[in-house]
C-alpha cells in the first residue's frame, strides 16, 4: 500500500468516526423530541384536546420538504413517527 492510500484510509477513518459521533448526536436529539413530544401529546389529552394536532404536523414537515425534497418529507414523517408514539417500542 502507498503512503497516499494510507493516508487515504486513515483520512476515510477518521471521518467515519466523525459520522459516528454526528449519529449519537442525532439519536440524542430525536430521543429528547420524542421526549417533549409525549409530554405535549399527555397535556393535550388531559385537557380534552387530540394526541396529533395535523397543522402543526404539516408546519413541522414542510422545512424538511424545502431543506431535502422529497426524502426529506420521508425523515419528518418518520420523526414524528417515532415521537407519536405510535410504531414499535424502542429497544
Amino acid at each position: 500500500m502507498s503512503q497516499t492510500e494510507s493516508t487515504a484510509l486513515a483520512d476515510v477513518s477518521a471521518l467515519r468516526a466523525d459520522l459516528d459521533l454526528v449519529d449519537a448526536e442525532i439519536r440524542a436529539l430525536v430521543g429528547r423530541r420524542r421526549e417533549l413530544s409525549r409530554e405535549i401529546q399527555r397535556i393535550r389529552q388531559a385537557s380534552g384536546g387530540t394526541r396529533t394536532d395535523l397543522t402543526r404536523e404539516m408546519r413541522v414537515i414542510s422545512p424538511y420538504t424545502e431543506a431535502y425534497g422529497r426524502q426529506g418529507t420521508a425523515i419528518a414523517m418518520a420523526l414524528l413517527e417515532i415521537c407519536r408514539g405510535t410504531g414499535a417500542p424502542p429497544r
